[in-house]
């Protein structure tokens, strides 16, 4: 969480930005928050931006003087591409440069100008293959009969309010529900809100549905073990806040695991 001297810098420092795709450098956009008009960028996205180049530069919580996103040359490679370049005075008169990457799936407030929060669940379909192919790749077991499927006690709630009033790592315990013959179909949950302002969570909200039973396989993919009967599972909501300007709730929509 960012310190209150560099909050306060953040709200009335000028900055001159560039943030650029592929393509030919741009020059210096001018004072925050015009800069990110300029560019067609929210203010949002650009403190993004200068967030995580004082985490990149290791002075997150450090007194910072004055910034400036400067003009380069983009690059990208196959695992992402630079969106910025930025240089940091800090106190002192120390100044580092750092350059701002998106990399890999990085689908944050930093990359994605509609950035939302998500949420992980569905049913991983990949067939493993423990050895050669096709020989060697595990057989789909059977779906359940209708019998089975009305034995089993699958879990939904409707809506559910969780209290986000510390950085870190969360994990809430739902409730239990139990898959027929150990077969998943469906794990699925909505946000009420994707966009929140008081905080937020860069890799979403993962569904983990977790065996009772010691010994069986994790759930998640189509192909585990097939068990006999209705197989008890225990299932909670797994998430990291990364950001958290005020204390807030997630209010999970229409959760729902069978």
């Amino acid at each position: 969480m960012k310190t209150l001297a560099v909050r306060a810098f953040l709200v009335t420092a000028a900055i001159a930005i560039v943030v650029t795709a592929c393509g030919p450098a741009r020059p210096a956009g001018g004072p925050y928050p015009d800069a990110c008009v300029q560019w067609g960028y929210s203010a949002r996205r650009c403190e993004a931006i200068v967030d995580r180049g004082l985490e990149t530069a290791g002075l997150d919580g450090v007194d910072v003087e004055s910034v400036e996103l400067r003009p380069f040359e983009p690059k990208a490679t196959l695992g992402g591409s630079q969106v910025a370049l930025i240089g940091f005075t800090t106190a002192g008169g120390g100044v580092t440069e750092v350059e701002v990457w998106c990399i890999g799936i990085d689908s944050g407030k930093v990359c994605d100008e509609d950035a939302s929060i998500g949420v992980s669940g569905g049913v991983d379909r990949d067939v493993p293959c423990p050895g050669e192919p096709p020989a060697g790749c595990a057989t789909l077991p059977p779906t359940p009969d209708p019998d089975a499927v009305a034995a089993a006690a699958a879990l939904h709630v409707a809506s559910l309010s969780i209290a986000i009033d510390h950085l870190g790592a969360y994990e809430v315990e739902v409730g239990a529900a139990t898959l027929p013959d150990g077969y998943l179909s469906e794990r699925s949950a909505a946000l009420a809100d994707a966009q929140p302002e008081a905080y937020w969570i860069e890799a979403g909200v993962r569904i983990d549905v977790r065996p009772t039973i010691a010994g069986r396989p994790p759930v998640g993919s189509r192909y585990r073990d097939p068990f006999d009967g209705p197989e008890p599972v225990t299932v909670f909501l797994v998430f990291t806040v990364t950001e958290l300007d005020q204390a807030g709730t997630l209010e999970i929509r229409d959760l729902l695991v069978r």
